[in-house]
């Protein structure tokens, strides 16, 4: 009696399938993020019993050599890492694209980013031409001046060099500085854009007209404390800064310091703020709030790893639940109950998280920015393990 097959991977090539390796099975379930595939395999797909799921399915020359990664966490597309031969490329994080990047696009045969995505307007149909973003897509205009970082001061020495251009820059321009002649700034000409700017109180009626329409606004009241980076907010941290923060960069929580967020009076930050779930309801309780992103982890964090096997022994180490982020793939033990995902687990920025058909619909509830969520057709043994009758394939690379 012939076996069943069953093969899960990031990227999965076919284009060396056989007629030999199809007939030696009763059934084959192939998921991938990205397939790769000629005429020749789809036309022997179609002649067997073979289930394909996959977020993209590309067609490439038999003689074509392709090398296939996965990068886990933030990642620059530029000149510099333009790879020696042509790719497919799955991204589980940030990439951003650098107007220097053309040659380095044109390797790419296919990518998937889960995650947002950031690129200059002259490559935008060159970007979205190989890749599928499973997130947000950010496009800067050619003509403006790019300034890097996750934020721009606009200070005295600002002053020194500006001219009358259009400057750009992914998240934010920060004035807040009380030695910044702001009338001398913008008797330069200059003009900003950028999805917010924040200014503060004292000078924001002078530098307002300077950036473009679409730019929000943010009045930051005097004496907050300004912090130009990623914040680990802690007790310590707010008896530093005070009641009144703002933070250029991504917050993580810790749970020492709940009864102090209590005390907070004003609160921004521009990136994606990370707190335990017991602290949502004071956090949110801020008077003056804003932040790009909440992240609400209900457990023990995993984050970035290429394979990750969720199990009820594991659970019943972390009580208090767990987070994947930014991880590969994902497979969840088919002993874990609906009710025990939905309450104790969360998926966020992952490739490929693997459950059965009972599970489904509990994952795809606490998932986020995931690009494929496979359900295999029995609730047994997931994918085939244990299971006599089923072969299987785990791999974040795989060749059949």
């Amino acid at each position: 009696m012939k076996k069943k097959l069953n093969a899960n991977a990031i990227v999965l090539d076919l284009r060396r399938l056989t007629e030999e390796t199809l007939s030696a099975y009763e059934h084959i379930s192939l998921n991938a993020v990205i397939t790769l595939t000629n005429p020749r395999a789809q036309a022997l797909l179609s002649q067997y019993d073979v289930k394909l799921n996959t977020v993209l399915c590309k067609n490439l020359p038999d003689d074509a050599d392709i090398r296939a990664s996965v990068t886990n966490g933030k990642t620059t597309l530029s000149a510099a890492s333009k790879p020696e031969a042509k790719q497919v490329l799955v991204i589980n994080g940030k990439v951003t694209v650098l107007p220097d990047a053309a040659e380095t696009l044109r390797q790419y045969e296919a990518l998937v980013v889960n995650g947002k995505a950031t690129c200059p307007a002259s490559l935008a149909a060159l970007f979205t031409e190989a890749a599928t973003v499973n997130g947000k897509l950010v496009i800067y205009p050619d003509e403006a001046v790019v300034l890097s970082g996750r934020s721009v001061k606009l200070d005295r020495a600002f002053l020194l060099r500006a001219q009358e251009r259009l400057y750009w820059n992914e998240r934010l321009f920060v004035a807040v500085d009380p030695k910044l002649d702001a009338a001398a700034l913008a008797a330069k000409g200059c003009r900003f854009a950028a999805p917010k700017a924040v200014l503060a109180e004292s000078m924001a009626e002078t530098l307002a007209p300077l950036f473009t329409e679409d730019t929000e606004l943010v009045i930051l009241p005097d004496g907050t404390a300004v912090v130009d980076d990623d914040l680990d907010l802690t007790a310590a941290a707010l008896r530093r800064y005070g009641t009144k923060l703002y933070v250029l960069g991504d917050v993580t929580v810790s749970a020492d310091c709940i009864a102090a967020l209590g005390k907070l009076e004003f609160f921004h930050a521009s990136g994606t703020v990370t707190l335990p779930q017991e602290a949502e309801e004071t956090f949110c309780a801020i008077p003056d709030l804003a932040y790009d992103e909440l992240r609400v982890l209900s457990g023990h964090l995993f984050s970035g790893l290429p394979k990750l096997t969720l199990t009820p022994d594991l659970l019943a180490q972390y009580p208090e639940g767990i987070a994947c982020v930014d991880c590969a793939m994902v497979r969840l033990d088919p002993a874990l109950l609906p009710d025990e995902i939905a309450k104790h687990c969360q998926f966020d920025g992952c490739a490929l998280v693997q459950c059965t058909e009972v599970q489904q619909n509990a994952v795809a509830a606490v998932s986020r920015n995931v690009a494929q969520i496979h359900a295999s057709q029995k609730d047994g043994p997931l994918s085939g393990l244990s299971d006599p009758d089923t072969a299987s394939m785990q791999a974040l690379q795989l060749t059949l």
